[in-house]
């Protein structure tokens, strides 16, 4: 039976896919990867795109942000996968990151599995993760929590130490308002591991450049 694997590449630097990741990339006969807007690029197929080999099927699907249009988007991408699989081939889902972090994949997962297919799924480095080796920043120590939340969720902090604010993006002044209130030391990181890649710990540095691909890592005594 055909399979489907739903690959991680990593935040978007290309040596950080894993070996697993790569062997399985170069096996499949198709490679479909998502995409944030209609005929726009998808990062994760720019990072993993040196390892498919040619002659493989790839293809960009539209994942818009929008819950209801996400939905739809999904199991339209399902159903272009559910054609492969029944031709036999294996098809490789590429998301940044993990597969299960914040991920597109998830979204289509649940069609394919209500259809009997087998999936298997390979893990990547989250943007955090990455991030904080940018920075050689401790994440969480001990017995501590670390607490990982959109930027959305921000108002819900209550007495962690160590905190990842994911989806930054248009939420800025509101999440550092916050962080600052509470007595968090925080850097901002945008772009981890891909052209771009940038740093900043100052607050209207962070409030000036306002980047998509961004999250905060905070922390307190």
């Amino acid at each position: 039976m055909a399979t489907l694997y739903g690959i991680g590449v990593g935040p978007g630097d290309k040596e950080l896919l894993t070996v697993k990741a790569v062997r399985i990339i170069e096996k499949c006969q198709v490679i479909v990867a998502p995409s944030a807007t209609e005929d726009g690029e998808s990062i994760a197929l720019e990072t993993a795109k040196e390892y498919i080999k040619p002659g493989t099927e790839v293809i960009i699907k539209h994942f818009p942000m929008g819950k209801k249009d996400r939905v739809i988007k999904a199991f339209e991408a399902y159903e272009f996968i559910e054609a492969r699989l029944r031709e036999g081939k294996d098809v490789a889902f590429l998301t940044i990151g993990d597969p299960y972090v914040y991920s597109t994949y998830s979204h289509m997962l649940k069609h394919v599995r209500d259809c009997g297919f087998e999936v298997q799924t390979i893990p990547g480095i989250t943007s955090f993760c990455a991030a904080a080796s940018l920075v050689n920043r401790t994440l969480v120590v001990g017995d501590e929590r670390l607490v990982v939340m959109p930027a959305t969720k921000v108002k819900e902090i209550t007495d962690e130490k160590f905190v990842v604010i994911m989806k930054v993006y248009k939420r800025e002044e509101e999440v550092l308002d916050i962080l600052e209130e509470k007595g968090f030391d925080y850097v901002y990181a945008s772009r981890v591991g891909r052209e771009g890649e940038t740093v900043l710990s100052e607050r209207e540095e962070i409030l000036k450049l306002r980047d998509y691909m961004s999250l905060i890592i905070a922390s307190r005594e």
